[in-house]
């Protein structure tokens, strides 16, 4: 885990924080692990922010947030996720759709520099954290 890691370390720098006591109603879930679980977990949900390491044509180290739906309805358009559990966000995107399974969903996403064996993100990557951070905070208070 090096860079790929970028959702979990958001999750350990929110829990530092008032995060979830100033926003309510929300859950903070680790979907690392399993993406059927994750596919399950998002499908009962009305609105999800999922953080991860994306490559969605950006430069190494730079943030994108964008609507699940601006990847379904543009053709050609291709996202990677890096993350490294049974299903990536592609597959459990798209099971979602066919499932008819639709919570709004958005997308925060850094692209990695460094992927490898390792516990530590990159500094250019753990730099971002409060812009990633700011972003979360924004889309939240549009809900």
């Amino acid at each position: 885990m090096s860079d790929d890691a970028i959702g979990i370390k958001i999750i350990e720098e929110l829990a530092k924080t008032d995060f979830c006591t100033y926003f309510n109603n929300i859950e903070i879930i680790d979907g690392s692990t399993s993406g059927i679980d994750l596919l399950f977990t998002l499908g009962n949900m009305d609105r999800v922010i999922i953080v991860d390491a994306v490559d969605a044509g950006q430069a190494d180290g730079e943030v994108v947030k964008f609507k699940l739906r601006d990847i379904i309805n543009m053709p050609g358009k291709t996202v990677k996720s890096f993350s490294l559990h049974d299903l990536g966000l592609e597959e459990v995107f798209a099971l979602m759709e066919s499932l008819k399974l639709c919570p709004d969903i958005t997308i925060i996403g850094i692209k990695p520099k460094v992927i490898t064996y390792g516990d530590k993100l990159s500094p250019e990557i753990e730099s971002k954290i409060p812009e990633i951070i700011l972003l979360i905070r924004q889309e939240l208070i549009i809900f």
